[in-house]
Order: C-alpha cells, then structure tokens, then sequence
C-alpha cells in the first residue's frame, strides 16, 4: 500500500513537473524573420533587467489559458524581446480565418485594433491637408446616401467619431442580436449603419460603437479616392514597410471595413506604436503631425464609471501607476488578446497577440506590463489599476 501511495506521488509530481516545465534549451531574445525590419539589441545593453523577462516568458509559456500566440518588445526603436507560443486559438465567432502557427512572420487577426488604424489614415489625411478639420460634419461626406434621422445628426462632426460620443443607437457587447455583428450580417454595412437613429446628443454620451468606425473608413474612401485597403497602403503601410499583411473583405460588398478585418505581423503592430512614439515620424517622413499624435492620446472619456481606463482618438488609456504616480500608457486594443501598448516616457513598444477569442481575460495583458516589462525597464512598485 506504502509502495502504491509512493507511485501515485511520484507521477503526481512528475505530472506536475511537465504541466509546469519551459524548455529552455532554443531559447532567444528575438526570432528570424524574412524581413530585417527592427535592428536588434541585447536587452541589458538597453537596461532591462533580463532574468525578468526570461520569467515573462516563462510565466506566459506556462499560462496556456490565456492562448498567448506572441510577445514583442523595444525600447528605442530596438527590438530586444520577441517570442511566439503554439497556444491554441479558442472559436472565433466570425467568418474570418486564422493563420498559423503564430511565428515572425505570420499576419493575426488584429480585431479592433483595425479601428485606430483607420483613425490613423484619417490623421494622415488631417497632415496632407486633405481634410481641413475634425470639426467637419461627419455626414456631410454621406450627402449622397439615405440617412436616417438627419435633422438630429447635423452635428455631429468627425472628432465625435475618433471618440466615440456621437450619440448612435447602437450596442455593441454582450448582447447576441448585436448591432455590430447584425451590421457584418446585413448584406449592406453602410446602409445598416446610416439606418440607425439617434440615442443621445453629439458629445453627450461615449458608446463603443464600431459603425462609426466604418463611417470614418468610408469617410478615408471618400476623400482619397481609394477604398480603405489601397489608401492605407499609400499612407501608412508602405512608408512603414508592412508588405506582408491582409485586410479580410465583407463577403457580400467585397468592402474594407474600418471596424475590423486586419490582419498584421506582430513586428507590423509595434511599427504603428513606434510612428506615435516618433511623433508621426518614419525615416525622415512626416505622416502624422505631432498635434494629431498629442491629441489621439488624450483622454477624452471613458465608456464605464466604474473602470479606470479611459479614451482617445480610438486609443485607450490605462491606469497604471509606479511609486504612486500615474504612468502614461497609450494602448491599441482588439478583441482575443490583439494589444499594443507604448510607453513615451520610456520610449517603449509592447505587443501581444493572441488566440483568446472566446475567453479572453482582458487586465491579463495590463498585468504583464505592470509585473514584468516595466519592472524590468527599472520601474518600481508598479501596479495595475483597473478600477476605482
């Protein structure tokens, strides 16, 4: 019997020691990648502590609930930690497909994150001159389009749009009959959207809505003469050098909605949060004004009381707080675990992806940040914030 129990503890152990053990034998701070896009630095040469981020790594390696597919650092224009994980991916929900393994060189659903995107082609459009103002009426560039409630939507300009206050009857989350999975649905996006009354006043109230999202896209299609895909290749992708991406079509229209259907490397992700740490700058190109890059980052209001995050320009804004002190973290965030997170005090990138569709925990990635990249830049007793 004394012989059995000892057999039982002893798998039990070994079982334990499997659930829990990282091979660290092929481990490297970054990966090889077809395209030599980052120049790469060790991370103690730019001060970070680097046992703390092997035990990132092995902390995320271990955590395979969270479905985590990559990892990717830099500081200074630097990458210094990048890692991709074959986690599994949890059921979509959606019609678009998934790419793996997650590796260097693979393009990931990026969700919403595909919203600031095109609040980022709409401020490129603020620098070349082509839209002279955020206060322009946002449904003065659908005159050609049947739209429902007009009288009460006059107002309504394009910087209510990037924050999400025009006042849309709209629901977005947790409900099954949604607005924004009806609108992927219907067998006309636009005309879904334009169909919509109105809740509340412009600027009265901040509703996550993602069809204002595809008003902003129609509004980049309107004013360059291109559909969304070929603009954002023009003005944003090219410059930066993302060749190696997609952007997932409605299946009805063959249209590039501005709400979600992007698809980027997590290299490509961090390239977008390095353009807003060099204040709109790329090798010597101006693509963004520094006054749009402030003013994305701004908080503008938040979409719950009782959380501490706010929003921007389609940017969100966390809480999180070193000594007391409240840090300034600006993040692009899609549903599944799709995150970019910069740092300017720090000039720092962090990205995520994930496969975590279906059970994704958002504060997961905001822990990471606070127990683990910041503590390894220096950062003392940080601490994660998320609701008052």
């Amino acid at each position: 019997m004394k012989k059995i129990i000892l057999i039982g503890l002893g798998l039990i152990a070994f079982s334990f020691y499997q659930l829990n053990h990282v091979d660290m034998s092929n481990f490297s701070w970054v990966q090889l990648s077809q395209q030599n896009d980052w120049p790469v630095r060790e991370p103690k040469a730019l001060g970070f502590d680097e046992e703390k981020l092997v035990s990132l790594h092995q902390f995320v390696s271990r955590s395979k609930r969270k479905h985590v597919h990559s990892l990717f650092v830099a500081k200074d224009g630097q990458l210094v930690f990048e890692q991709y994980y074959p986690a599994a991916n949890t059921p979509t929900g959606t019609p678009m497909p998934t790419h793996y393994p997650p590796g260097p060189d693979t393009a990931h659903q990026m969700r919403s994150v595909t919203k600031t995107v095109t609040a980022t082609l709409l401020g490129t459009l603020l620098q070349s001159g082509a839209i002279p103002s955020l206060k322009q009426p946002l449904f003065s560039y659908y005159q050609n389009e049947a739209v429902a409630d007009l009288s009460h939507k006059a107002d309504v300009t394009l910087e209510n749009a990037l924050m999400f206050n025009i006042g849309l009857d709209w629901a977005e989350w947790g409900e099954r009959n949604s607005d924004a999975m009806n609108m992927w649905l219907s067998p006309d996006p636009y005309a879904y959207i334009l169909n919509k009354k109105m809740a509340y006043r412009p600027g009265e109230k901040f509703i996550y809505q993602g069809g204002v999202s595809v008003l902003l896209g129609g509004v980049v299609e309107r004013v360059s003469g291109m559909d969304l895909r070929e603009y954002a290749d023009k003005a944003l992708f090219g410059p930066l050098h993302i060749t190696n991406y997609d952007w997932f079509a409605h299946e009805v229209t063959g249209q590039y909605l501005g709400s979600s259907g992007l698809y980027l490397r997590t290299r490509d992700l961090a390239k977008l949060g390095q353009l807003y740490l060099n204040q709109g700058e790329w090798h010597g190109q101006q693509l963004l004004s520094p006054q749009w890059v402030k003013q994305s980052l701004m908080p503008r209001g938040k979409f719950w009381s009782w959380k501490s995050i706010e929003y921007g320009y389609n940017w969100w804004l966390p809480q999180i707080e070193s000594n007391g002190k409240r840090v300034s973290i600006a993040a692009m965030r899609g549903s599944g675990g799709q995150e970019m997170f910069i740092v300017p005090e720090l000039n720092l990138v962090f990205a995520m992806t994930s496969g975590a569709y279906f059970n994704q925990d958002e504060d997961f990635p905001l822990q990471l940040l606070a127990d683990y990249i910041l503590p390894a830049i220096g950062m003392e007793k940080v601490a994660y914030i998320p609701n008052h």
